[in-house]
């Protein structure tokens, strides 16, 4: 009979060598990102996913290995991770019965193929698809289509100096209209609204990136560093510093106001 516990040993030591040797995440440092990218793709952030996929350093994600031959390794890693991910989207909105036949779907198409870049592709399309699809999901709770066009303008230039006049003026329309709108719909003023958002991102920035706050508040459209550490500290009680200390490679998941919003990964 095969000694689950003797084994269990044995892997524990040779992975702690191994992270040791290597430099590899710990098993709880890997688990808090690996949360946080579920989190990312249950959230709908689609574009934090792509520039994810174009930096794979950013996951530092320790695989491990569930089989000796290649391909069938891939196999159970993609199976696992389409699995995760319909269960994440479930918990975030998504219908049941359309979460499970999406992952059977990819499930089934991973069991024939053939290569590790076939299963690789076919675990990228499903996270990618699943993501899209929440996406979609979110931007059906706004009434409105001047506020959902609105919340994606916000979004796409997070890294600008936004008010409610460029906003108005990209959109064609009124100011005094969309603020009220905005105001009506989402139950936030608009300029609250995108310091939120630009607080949310930087705070995945510090749970997830080893960047300093001048780079922080460039890239997110700050007058000045000082500026930047005023609102976060307004925001969420703590300057980035001390937040970053508290939180660093943390994730929330199950918290309803915690969404991940995430942007482009600054360059080095």
């Amino acid at each position: 009979m095969y000694n689950i516990d003797k084994e269990l040993q044995r892997l524990l030591l040779s992975k702690r060598e191994q992270q040791v040797n290597d430099s590899l995440p710990g098993a709880c440092d890997s688990y808090n990102r690996e949360m946080a990218f579920y989190d990312t793709v249950a959230s709908g952030n689609v574009e934090m996913v792509e520039t994810l996929y174009s930096h794979p350093t950013a996951l530092k994600l320790a695989v491990g290995t569930l089989s000796n031959d290649p391909v069938s390794n891939q196999r159970y890693h993609t199976i696992i991770t389409i699995a995760l991910v319909s269960r994440f989207c479930i918990q975030a909105g998504l219908d049941i019965t359309v979460s499970y036949t999406i992952s059977d779907i990819y499930i089934r198409m991973a069991d024939t193929s053939k290569t590790v870049e076939e299963l690789i592709s076919i675990q990228r399309n499903c996270v990618r698809d699943y993501c899209k699809r929440m996406r979609d999901i979110k931007k059906k709770n706004v009434i409105s289509k001047h506020i959902v066009i609105a919340i994606e303008y916000i979004r796409e230039h997070i890294q600008e100096n936004l008010t409610i006049d460029t906003i108005a003026e990209a959109l064609e329309l009124n100011p005094s209209y969309l603020s009220k709108l905005f105001k009506q719909e989402m139950q936030i003023s608009i300029s609250q609204y995108i310091r939120d958002e630009k607080i949310k991102i930087a705070c995945d920035m510090l749970r997830h990136l080893n960047v300093s706050s001048l780079d922080i508040a460039n890239y997110l459209g700050f007058s000045s560093q000082s500026h930047f550490i005023q609102v976060f500290k307004k925001q969420t009680g703590y300057t980035p510093e001390e937040f970053r200390k508290m939180n660093y490679h943390k994730t929330r998941l199950g918290e309803e106001d915690e969404h991940k919003v995430f942007s482009e990964i600054i360059p080095e």
